[in-house]
């Protein structure tokens, strides 16, 4: 790299260290470039313009922070000491009546000479100029800018999912006893059948009614007519169904049923062990409340006879 070339870059490293800053490498280059144009080592033009700038935009109702101003103040001291020092000049008449600048002349015991401008002074003052100015233009739009709009956004909610009824369960149908009474005998084919006659004739209460019963399903009905109304916190009527493979003495208990009212009385039968051989002979006791064990033949207030 030329001179010519070196010293471009050294401009630019100057600029870019008085406006940004330098990274660890820009500023290890500089600092090569300096021992290389040791004329630049102590400039601080770039520095102080910049500084100068800076604080021409800073709002003055806030004050500087001490250490900053210190800092400048002595700075500043410093440069124009040197300028005094180096480039002091003294303009008067020559011999020949004219300002010779360019002249060498007795002043005491020392010789003032102008300074020459070289391009790389009018350079670097011109580059120096123009690295201020795009300073002085983005501390402007920097603080001329209006704020940013701050825009709430409202935080994102999951709906809430519709809750999905669910399907009516249709209520299951009730039927009365009289219906139930009415899907068994049409829907079971092995259906024996008796009626039932009063115990004693001598009571006239006249009783009527059947009996129905499925030796396979262990299930049957018995309807009854004329049956007296019972109190049953006194007594209870219970039904008693005779097997021929258990001993008559001891009838099978099909369930103990109370009579509410007058009329018609269909109760479903519910025998407390398996009947294995029917005889299709059921008797109806009055017996205290919950029933009993085993009845008494005068307890007996109705009974079955086979129908044909």
């Amino acid at each position: 790299m030329n001179d010519l070339k070196k010293q471009e870059k050294l401009i630019d490293l100057l600029t870019e260290r008085a406006l940004y800053g330098l990274n660890k490498e820009n500023q290890q280059e500089l600092e090569e470039l300096t021992k290389v144009f040791p004329e630049w080592q102590d400039d601080e033009t770039l520095a102080l313009t910049t500084a100068a700038i800076t604080l021409s935009v800073i709002n003055a109702d806030k004050e500087m922070p001490a250490h900053l101003k210190t800092k400048i103040l002595a700075e500043s001291e410093r440069f124009f000491a040197n300028q005094e020092n180096n480039h002091k000049v003294l303009n008067f008449k020559s011999k020949t009546g004219q300002n010779n600048l360019a002249e060498t002349e007795v002043a005491g015991n020392f010789d003032v000479r102008s300074p020459k401008t070289s391009f790389w002074n009018w350079a670097g003052w011109a580059v120096a100029a123009a690295a201020c100015v795009a300073l002085a233009i983005n501390l402007w739009m920097t603080r001329t800018s209006p704020p940013p709009e701050v825009v709430n956004i409202p935080p994102q909610t999951t709906p809430t999912p519709t809750p999905i009824s669910p399907t009516p369960t249709l209520p299951t149908p009730v039927f009365s006893l009289a219906q139930q009474r009415e899907q068994f005998l049409a829907s079971t084919s092995d259906i024996a059948k008796a009626v039932w006659t009063e115990a004693n004739p001598k009571t006239q209460n006249n009783i009527s009614g059947d009996v129905v019963w499925s030796n396979v399903q262990q299930k049957g009905f018995i309807r009854l007519r004329g049956l007296p109304v019972n109190d049953p916190d006194k007594e209870t009527y219970q039904l008693w169904i005779f097997d021929a493979a258990q001993d008559p003495k001891t009838p099978i208990d099909g369930g103990v049923f109370n009579v509410g009212i007058s009329g018609e009385v269909i109760v479903p039968i519910d025998p407390k062990i398996p009947v294995k051989k029917p005889t299709l002979v059921f008797n109806i006791t009055k017996e205290k409340p919950g029933g009993v064990v085993v009845t008494k033949p005068e307890k007996i207030v109705a009974v079955t006879k086979t129908e044909t």
